[in-house]
């Protein structure tokens, strides 16, 4: 297989560093998944025949002139996935979305038959943009685009010391564009003279270089710019701006590192991962980055069943800033970009040096295969704490008598990283031997900056500027901004037939005459719809959030069950603002919802342009019943990101996490079987 590492020269250098900045990815003219020859299972991601085979169907029916943004892998019928077993013919289908004529498609797939199930236009927005498709060519072609020049020669900018890299607009659309029929973009500008290799900073950030004051507006549909807006022409700061230098480091720490001399306790077999009881299975989406499928413990009566799948739904990062070239940010990584598109290739420093490494497949704009290298990490590790200790010291007086225990908290960790702009985020999914499962995103990165006239808070123009961020540099505003994650987490504790229950803690009134007033109580409430099950975290308001299963109990004849910890981010804005609008599932923590089999995203298949309250406000609309039926939660973490001169110039790792922990699932600590 020959994988091209490089790109032939010469290229401009907007292509180099766009090309660096969108796609980061490694493509092949020939693909092959791993473990090739092991059967195909319902819940494997789409393998390059696959794509192919999609993209074909499309084409003779639509000409060859089609681009296709996503081809994902569309699931069975959880009935028939369930009912799949090794050595059976899985069904296999897809869900695309594509343009033709500049016209945005949805069409879902049956595979295993050959045929289009549905070709219909998509309502409500766009689909996600493409990197090679679209915004590569956007990023040489207004580079070089002769009013640009003009523009920022005004700023003393000359020809190839400029680059403007597209941003999705939102629902900020002008008069001259229909958002029903045209694909918008935004575009910001930065200086990259330097003296390094192709004139490319030495630093290679160039977010610490933007050009304020210039707002371009492009339409891809009819390829044009609708209009460039020049504001801050006589307010310009200085150029020369600080780069950010984050490669000249001088402080050496000696390595720690851990090993595997025994092997590993982990099988992977195709997509299966067999690991101290857990067993789930591992794909790849465009889309969502890494999914996990059919997780559960494998245990001495059989498969139990903890979930079916549990998956990134979207991601929401909004500035808060109305200057004109920062109102529009407010980004939907997921759905306007990709997840999974925009995997990085792990590095040296992103996974232990004994972890596995897997290739992912995906697919190309013309629909064609390709495969990115290194894109997942697979490896166990000790993080350092026991997974249960006690030391009993009233026992010594027994000579010989052993009086501590404890044992190692080894973990499982799936691993990705995907760069969008300018953060970084790992992606994990921590399977522990005490039965929880840890989803945690890591955020890490350059903070976006804008460019300011002060330099210090000193400048009395400080007090304005810094209204909507910190300068954490000379002349280096990092504005004010949020990040949402929200995690689509398909519960089937002991089965599908599960209940939601919210037990709420609070204080108890304790009889007349007892000896102590202050005491809190437990109150269970299983909770009946959709619209009940919302749910708002508050210190104030304590609960245990539970997933259970009445039609099995522990030893002890408690319902078998899951709990969900997460932490508590709420919006500080009105929901009615415009972007808030779109992103309506960050107004509670917690939503529930009944399973249904393509109510798979929390905005909607159509986030990019996308109109309001699509997604998790649909899907509730009907508010369905909610009791001893196959629910799925969705789970919201993030946090209020305000800068700080330690973000500068590339911001320490942020870790966020949700907890899943079994409540009553075992009849005592599973992992009180370890021996030491």
């Amino acid at each position: 297989m020959r994988i091209l590492k490089t790109l032939a020269l010469p290229l401009t250098l907007a292509f180099i560093v766009g090309l660096a900045w969108l796609l980061n990815q490694s493509i092949v003219t020939t693909s092959s998944s791993t473990q090739a020859d092991i059967a195909v299972s319902p819940w494997d991601g789409l393998r390059p025949e696959e794509y192919a085979q999609a993209a074909g169907l499309l084409k003779a029916v639509h000409g060859d002139a089609v681009m296709f943004t996503r081809i994902s892998l569309r699931q069975p019928e959880k009935a028939v996935a369930l009912a799949w077993q090794d050595g059976d013919t899985a069904q296999r289908g897809a869900e695309v979305t594509f343009l033709v004529a500049g016209k945005p498609r949805l069409a879902r797939l049956d595979l295993t038959g050959n045929r289009i199930v549905s070709d219909a236009p998509m309502t409500g927005g766009q689909p996600m943009l493409s990197g090679t498709g679209e915004l590569e060519p956007i990023v040489v072609k207004l580079s070089e685009h002769a009013d640009v020049l003009a523009a920022l020669a005004k700023r003393g900018v000359e020809p190839g010391q400029g680059i403007c890299l597209p941003r999705t607009i939102g629902r900020f659309f002008t008069a001259q564009a229909n958002p029903a029929r045209e694909r918008l973009l935004r575009l910001d500008c930065f200086n990259i003279a330097g003296d390094g290799a192709l004139g490319i900073l030495p630093s290679t950030n160039l977010y610490a270089r933007p050009i304020e004051g210039l707002a371009i507006l492009y339409n891809i549909t009819t390829d044009e710019i609708i209009e460039i807006k020049d504001t801050r022409l006589g307010n310009a700061p200085p150029h020369d701006l600080p780069t950010g230098e984050f490669n000249n480091g001088t402080r050496k720490v000696k390595h720690v590192a851990q090993s595997r001399p025994d092997g590993v306790n982990y099988k992977m077999t195709g997509s299966r991962i067999d690991w101290q009881g857990w067993q789930f299975r591992l794909r790849f989406d465009p889309r969502q980055g890494t999914v996990i499928n059919r997780i559960g413990h494998q245990t001495e009566s059989g498969f139990r069943s903890v979930a079916y799948e549990i998956a990134m739904s979207e991601m929401f990062v909004p500035y808060h800033d109305n200057d004109p070239n920062w109102f529009y940010r407010a980004y939907f990584d997921m759905g306007e970009y990709g997840f999974g598109n925009l995997a990085t290739e792990l590095q040296q420093a992103d996974c232990p040096s004994h972890a596995q490494y897997l290739n992912v497949d995906l697919h190309l704009p013309d629909g064609s295969p390709m495969q990115s290298e290194n894109r997942i990490c697979i490896f166990e590790h000790d993080p350092g704490h026991p997974i249960w200790r006690h030391e009993e010291p009233l026992l010594a007086i027994v000579p010989g008598l052993e009086t501590h225990q404890s044992r190692r908290a080894t973990e499982l960790v799936v691993r990705m990283v995907a760069t969008i702009g300018n953060y970084d985020y790992y992606q994990d999914y921590v399977f522990g031997l005490d039965g929880r499962l840890r989803i945690r995103l890591i955020s890490t990165g350059l903070d976006a900056t804008k460019a300011v006239m002060s330099a210090d808070l000193s400048d009395p123009r400080a007090a304005d500027e810094t209204a909507t961020g910190t300068l954490i540099a000379p002349h280096r505003l990092a504005v004010n901004h949020d990040h949402y994650f929200s995690y689509r987490i398909d519960m089937d504790v002991d089965g599908q037939a599960n209940n939601f229950e919210r037990h709420m803690l609070r204080a108890a009134k304790p009889a007349a005459g007892a000896p102590r007033r202050g005491l809190w109580e437990v109150v269970p409430s299983r909770i009946a719809t959709e619209k009940q099950a919302q749910t708002d975290m508050s210190a104030k308001r304590p609960a245990v959030l539970l997933f259970a299963n009445e039609a099995r109990q522990n030893a002890m004849g408690y319902d078998t069950g899951y709990q969900l910890m997460m932490p508590n981010v709420k919006p500080l804005v009105t929901p009615m603002d415009e972007t808030f609008k779109r992103a309506y599932f960050v107004q509670k923590n917690l939503w529930v919802t009944r399973f249904k089999r393509d109510e798979i995203f929390a905005t909607g298949v159509s986030t990019n342009q996308s109109a309001p309250w699509l997604g998790l406000p649909e899907y509730i609309a009907d508010n369905e019943q909610l009791e001893n039926t196959d629910i799925v939660g969705w789970a919201t973490m993030g946090f209020h990101h305000v800068p700080m001169a330690e973000d500068w110039p590339v911001m320490p790792s942020k870790v966020d996490e949700i907890v899943l922990k079994p409540r009553n699932f075992f009849d005592r600590n599973p992992a009180i079987d370890l021996r030491d």
